[in-house]
């Protein structure tokens, strides 16, 4: 019985081990959320790749992810002074980054941004008003990213 146990646990273990794989995997899979040539264009002249935006927290959160191509250009989205919105393109709603005043703004922010290195930027989504395939821009400072949908993977 004892060696049943080992050989089910071991089964469990690889499973385990596989979810993760697919888990890191899957931004690699979400990268086609923007046409090739807005990405080619946003890594030009802001030094950044979108990797995703998805629904977070039952959907009361939109999670932006992108990863840092230069960081010398990125240093302007990274600041610590700019207040991220996304706009919600069918009602124009500007969706905040929510600051607890315990932990502060929920976003990551860098002095000296890395290259390789996936950031995010957590959204309100009050009323869960935003939904899985809505299309929405993400307006950083200057930067402005339209056209992004909605994913919930």
């Amino acid at each position: 019985m004892n060696s049943f146990f080992r050989i089910n646990m071991l089964h469990s273990l690889k499973i385990l081990l596989l979810c993760f794989a697919v888990q890191f995997l899957q931004p690699a899979v979400a990268a086609g959320i923007l046409p090739e040539n807005v990405q080619a264009e946003l890594e030009q002249q802001w030094g950044i790749r979108v990797i995703s935006l998805r629904q977070s927290a039952a959907g009361y959160m939109l999670d932006f992810r992108y990863k840092v191509t230069d960081p010398v250009k990125a240093k302007k989205v990274l600041d610590r002074s700019i207040k991220p919105q996304l706009i919600v393109t069918s009602t124009g709603n500007h969706l905040q980054v929510p600051a607890p005043s315990k932990i502060g703004p929920l976003r990551q922010s860098s002095r000296e941004p890395r290259a390789d290195t996936n950031y995010f930027i957590f959204f309100a989504n009050p009323r869960r008003q935003v939904n899985i395939g809505d299309e929405v821009s993400i307006q950083i400072g200057k930067l402005e990213i339209p056209g992004l949908k909605v994913s919930n993977s």
